[in-house]
């Protein structure tokens, strides 16, 4: 069973990674935020914030994933303005709020600050003995050992990890899985390519095998598509153990 020993681990791995990560970007902001519109800076502003929003959310930091949140949002915002009226990325906010959190992910970095957690006691939601397999669709390597930590608390006995669709499907078309959890915005083929090809059949895992997205859907018109092919459930993140354990629960129920 893991401890909180475990958990603190992963934390303070994650804490350093994700200053690292930030203090790249802000560099990058620094020297080629100047007068030239650069789309791809921005997109790759949104991207690492939306990783940053799930990840530091999940790790006890909801303060950060907000400020993440806001980030990812003024970055959608500029991306999707028309070209021509678009400023300088030096004329948004946005290099004077990623400074702000180079900052504060350097201060939590140096702290090791220990949020309060609450033990999760319920019974594993399958049995250890049975040997079940569960694979971990998300790009965002930081979620991959507290995933494990979760699921294996569940009774999981393996968890698979990949970081995009097209290399999940090659593993299922070898390989079965006893539950599928796939974040829906991934390089390349989204969640719900994933999804479509595993309840059309093909691969290892029966066409009915659970199977839950991590986030939700943008539009009406994607949840609706989403709904055409049965997911077994939505993992908001940021997610902990409580919440992971209600969604796995009410999929494995079904």
């Amino acid at each position: 069973m893991p401890t909180s020993t475990d958990l603190s681990d992963l934390r303070r791995t994650f804490l350093s990674r994700a200053h690292d990560d930030i203090q790249a970007l802000h560099a990058r902001l620094q020297t080629d935020g100047g007068s030239d519109v650069d789309p791809d800076l921005l997109d790759d502003v949104a991207r690492l914030s939306h990783r940053l929003l799930g990840s530091y959310g999940s790790f006890g930091f909801p303060a950060m994933a907000r400020n993440f949140e806001l980030i990812e949002e003024v970055a959608l915002t500029q991306l999707s303005s028309d070209l021509d009226a678009r400023p300088a990325l030096k004329q948004t906010r946005l290099p004077d709020m990623i400074a702000d959190m180079l900052d504060q992910a350097g201060v939590l970095r140096d702290l090791g600050y220990e949020p309060r957690t609450e033990d999760l006691s319920v019974s594993p939601l399958v049995d250890p003995r049975d040997n079940k397999r569960i694979l971990f669709v998300d790009d965002d390597t930081n979620l991959h050992g507290l995933a494990e930590m979760y699921l294996k608390e569940e009774g999981y006995s393996s968890v698979i990890y990949e970081t995009c669709a097209k290399n999940a499907v090659e593993y299922l078309s070898a390989h079965s899985v006893d539950a599928i959890i796939c974040d829906w915005q991934l390089e390349g083929d989204n969640g719900l390519d994933l999804l479509r090809k595993v309840r059309s059949g093909g691969l290892q895992p029966s066409r009915e095998t659970p199977f839950i997205f991590m986030t939700v859907p943008s539009s009406k018109q994607a949840i609706e598509r989403a709904g055409l092919y049965r997911p077994d459930g939505y993992l908001l993140k940021p997610f902990d153990a409580h919440r992971l354990h209600g969604v796995l629960g009410r999929a494995l129920a079904n």
